[in-house]
């Protein structure tokens, strides 16, 4: 899932928020942002439109380029939203939910957190945390076999992945570990064959990250 946008510019875009080199709120030149992202002017007022059509920038004349930045009701918003989509999502993959994808999930959750708890280092296990996350929500969006449901929430996660990162406490060991450990909890309520139980762990996952998003 890439949100359906094949455009280089936006996901230059996001790579350099995430790497620190454009920051949440920060307003800058075009040319400025152009030469970070790599872009000439050309694409670089293709990229403008989109992330400004997306709530990412907003462009003002003598002024400049400002970069978003996530109020409480944005994040609530985001997270709300998402909710809505995983629910129903976890519901449907709970119909179809295979031994392998438990046993791979159990075990790739195992790694993780053995692995974070030894390298104690964000930058170390960032990306493949990230990438466990992936995979393991997008289970539940698959099933809608939906481009549009699928663009809509890869949007989404972009979104709530740099709003964590904007709060590293969030995103520290500790909460890592406690994030990975409420996904084995949904893991075995889809083991034992209980949906309710299921939805109830997802929901609490979403709040409490949502919690630790605010308040860590």
């Amino acid at each position: 899932m890439n949100g359906g946008i094949d455009n280089k510019g936006y996901s230059a875009f996001f790579e350099a928020l995430i790497e620190g080199r454009l920051k949440l709120g920060q307003t800058l030149k075009q040319e400025e942002l152009g030469e970070i992202l790599g872009l000439s002017l050309s694409p670089m007022r293709e990229t403008t439109t989109l992330l400004e059509a997306e709530g990412m920038i907003k462009v003002r004349r003598k002024v400049g380029i400002t970069i978003f930045y996530p109020d409480m009701k944005f994040v609530g918003n985001t997270f709300q939203f998402r909710g809505l989509l995983e629910r129903e999502g976890l519901r449907k993959f709970a119909g179809m939910v295979t031994r392998e994808w438990i046993a791979r999930m159990r075990e790739a959750h195992g790694a993780i957190i053995e692995f974070v708890q030894a390298t104690n280092e964000l930058a170390a296990y960032r990306l493949a945390v990230k990438a466990l996350e992936d995979d393991f929500h997008e289970s539940f969006i698959k099933v809608y076999a939906n481009d549009q449901v699928g663009t809509v929430y890869a949007r989404l996660t972009q979104k709530m992945y740099l709003i964590r990162l904007h709060n590293l406490d969030a995103v520290g060991p500790a909460n890592t570990v406690q994030s990975m450990r409420e996904h084995l909890a949904i893991i075995d309520a889809l083991e034992a064959g209980n949906v309710d139980v299921a939805v109830e762990g997802l929901d609490r996952h979403l709040k409490a990250v949502l919690h630790r998003v605010l308040t860590t």
